[in-house]
């Protein structure tokens, strides 16, 4: 880690909304960061609202719509979310990524905000190989 794919990626979504994309960024990062720089500072994340509530069976399209979070100056067509994971070097971000992932698309947020594209910051070390593997 540490070598600007949440910096790139920013950069990257940034300029797609330019050419008038609709975008939404999602940091599967467990630091969190990746929407930083967009979206006004750090933000919570899925996974801790999840523990916070004592489980995904206890989330909700609002819940979930509130950790869905504007992009400054970037006139509604950008957005980012931060799944979170586990502390790094320890368990399977892949897991909690893929739960995060799953509540989005089973709530229908995916659907309702008619997003063009969305762009995965995914973390560049893992554990378990979660992200490596097909």
């Amino acid at each position: 880690g540490g070598i600007g794919k949440s910096t790139v990626s920013a950069n990257v979504s940034a300029a797609l909304v330019l050419t008038g994309e609709k975008v939404f960024q999602i940091g599967c990062d467990p630091k969190h960061d990746s929407i930083a720089n967009l979206c006004g500072g750090l933000k919570p994340t899925v996974l801790d609202e999840v523990q916070k509530r004592g489980g995904a069976r206890h989330m909700n399209r609002e819940i979930l719509k509130g950790l869905i979070f504007p992009g400054a100056n970037h006139n509604g067509n950008l957005f980012g979310a931060e799944c979170g994971g586990p502390v790094p070097g320890r368990g399977c971000a892949g897991k909690g990524v893929d739960l995060a992932l799953k509540l989005f698309e089973d709530h229908g947020l995916l659907d309702e905000y008619h997003f063009s594209l969305i762009l995965y910051d995914v973390l560049g070390d893992t554990v378990c190989g979660g992200f490596a593997m097909p």
